[in-house]
């Protein structure tokens, strides 16, 4: 059983999930009580794997529970806190959709169930890609870390849909006539919600 609470901030590529993550982290109402957990692929990025291969996205699995279970170990003996993880244990599962894998593998190659990955989270707060209608807001390599085009961004944001939406606590956030900063309230009030 986990001592600190954990919530998934997931998205397809440039939804705001770093720019959210920043805010709280400079708002003093939350610097203090948040944790963040940076995306796992920027640990694996140098392990020689190739994204192409299926042994990638079972290691990005096992790699974010991982780091998962030893912030949670580690802060066992202090308050309990909320952590904020950049993507899942699940999302690997929309990289391997979009590879045209079928998902009954994916959790067979993975060892996991839908259930367990479900059950670590208390919530999931999905922030739409901007590809998807805020297109003037999404930026590529080389402006931004990011090699999608407008269109793959928003098929992947579609599949990060499909893997979490079942989740009890899936909170989605479009960008139907909403600017940044709507967007960034919304998904501070349902942190807020979540915590209190």
């Amino acid at each position: 059983m986990r001592r600190n609470t954990f919530i998934v901030l997931t998205g397809g590529p440039g939804g705001g999930k770093t720019t959210l993550i920043e805010e709280l982290l400079s708002d003093p109402a939350w610097s203090g009580r948040i944790i963040t957990l940076p995306e796992a692929i920027f640990i694996l990025g140098q392990v020689g794997i190739s994204p192409r291969q299926k042994l990638f996205q079972r290691v990005m699995v096992h790699l974010q529970m991982t780091l998962e279970d030893g912030l949670d170990r580690a802060l066992s003996l202090a308050e309990p806190r909320l952590i904020l993880c950049h993507r899942g244990s699940l999302d690997p599962l929309a990289y391997w959709l979009d590879r045209g894998w079928p998902e009954e593998e994916f959790f067979t190659f993975t060892g996991t169930t839908l259930e367990e990955h479900y059950r670590r989270y208390k919530a999931v707060i999905h922030l739409v890609t901007a590809a998807d209608k805020a297109e003037q807001h999404y930026t590529r390599w080389p402006e931004a870390h990011r090699p999608e085009e407008i269109k793959d961004a928003v098929r992947l944001d579609r599949l990060i849909q499909r893997v979490w939406d079942g989740h009890p606590n899936y909170y989605r956030l479009d960008n139907e006539e909403r600017d940044w900063a709507t967007k960034s309230k919304a998904a501070i009030r349902i942190l807020t919600n979540l915590v209190l």
